[in-house]
């Protein structure tokens, strides 16, 4: 109803008429003029103005009550502890870099961050789990290579779909694999290993982290591109193969810097070459790939912190707000330095963009050596 009025007089004393336009759904429009006191245009007046005000507020509570949950959610978070996800064994340097950034996040974020570790199937049942989790923010997997990258390349059946499963925070690190060896071989750079090989071809052996893993691939790397025959040993465990390796029963192996450097200093191991291009601080006498001539052997470890699909931007935002300050301090820096790996950090999208560009390359790389898991 709208009420519009029309002065006038009227007796006794001063009358006000006033018209009245009626909408009745399904009917055409209706005008009256009715006349009544001043008092009593004044009431319904006063009425009508209150009932448009009253509908404003309805459409306004609404929309407020469609954004504000949204907002209140990002704004209290969190509000209880966060799990971070490790789908690699206690004691791994995923797992040790991991606590490290776990205890420097704690504080700023004001909650626990506990981390859990889930690991088996070359990372992809602890991916797997964090996939299944609630898009809340509070359950966060620290992916790396394997099962973002390498696992999409190989694996046949994944039980995630790497590409819409997770939403990725920030990238926090890279470092290039290191093949070491045992001082019985009789090798101290990758141009005597070479040559042995090529004299005893298939009678060396080299250890990887398990087939389907990166240091799978780049054992097949290795042989194709120096034109050498070697005997292949998955292993389940990187902490088993290291020992044998170091122990005599294995002959190479593939290993990160920060665990072999103190086999190295005891003699037990011997470095031959660093994946990519560059050295490293702990071992500047290790040449890498590019420098023994192998420079298509250069594809290296990553990690990384992502949420599952569908959690909200604020939270997403935030996690990255705070890791990357908590890796970005001198500290942090000068400990990967140390352990042979740099800090690496970047934003959401810059890191959505640089995993697909991972996963392209390594699914070509798999198709050129013919590795595929079923």
């Amino acid at each position: 109803m709208r009420v519009c009025a029309v002065a006038g007089l009227g007796r006794p004393g001063i009358l006000v008429y006033f018209r009245v336009h009626c909408y009745v759904p399904g009917s055409k429009s209706r005008d009256t003029l009715r006349r009544v006191s001043p008092a009593a245009f004044l009431n319904t007046l006063i009425v009508d103005m209150w009932n448009r005000i009253c509908r404003r507020r309805f459409i306004l509570g609404g929309l407020a009550a469609l954004v504000m949950p949204g907002m209140a959610r990002a704004n209290a978070y969190p509000s209880k502890p966060i799990r971070m996800i490790v789908p690699a064994s206690a004691g791994t340097t995923t797992d040790v870099r991991a606590r490290q950034v776990a205890d420097r996040i704690a504080g700023p974020l004001g909650q626990p961050v506990l981390v859990e570790n889930r690991p088996g199937a070359g990372h992809t049942l602890g991916a797997a789990y964090v996939a299944k989790s609630a898009a809340d923010g509070y359950t966060l997997l620290v992916g790396t290579i394997a099962d973002q990258g390498v696992a999409p390349a190989v694996y046949s059946n994944l039980p995630y779909d790497p590409r819409n499963a997770f939403v990725p925070i920030t990238q926090y690190g890279e470092t290039a694999p290191l093949l070491v060896a045992h001082p019985g071989l009789g090798v101290k750079t990758m141009k005597d290993l070479i040559a042995l090989a090529r004299a005893k071809p298939g009678q060396i052996t080299l250890g990887s982290w398990g087939n389907g893993t990166l240091t799978h691939l780049l054992t097949m790397q290795l042989m194709q591109e120096a034109g050498i025959e070697l005997q292949h040993v998955p292993y389940r465990s990187a902490t088993q193969g290291l020992t044998d390796a170091a122990g005599g029963q294995l002959h190479l192996f593939w290993d990160y810097p920060v665990s072999s450097v103190p086999l190295i200093r005891a003699g037990k191991l011997v470095p031959l070459m660093l994946v990519g291009e560059h050295r490293v601080e702990p071992l500047p006498q290790v040449q890498s790939a590019v420098e023994a001539g192998l420079p298509a052997v250069r594809h290296k470890a990553w990690a990384g912190f992502f949420a599952p699909a569908g959690t909200p931007d604020a939270v997403i935002s935030r996690l990255n707000a705070e890791i990357v300050k908590a890796l970005r301090t001198a500290e942090m820096e000068r400990i990967l330095v140390e352990q042979g790996s740099r800090v690496v950090t970047n934003t959401p999208q810059a890191f959505a963009a640089f995993v697909q560009r991972e996963r392209e390359e390594l699914a070509r790389m798999a198709r050129a050596l013919n590795i595929r898991i079923e």
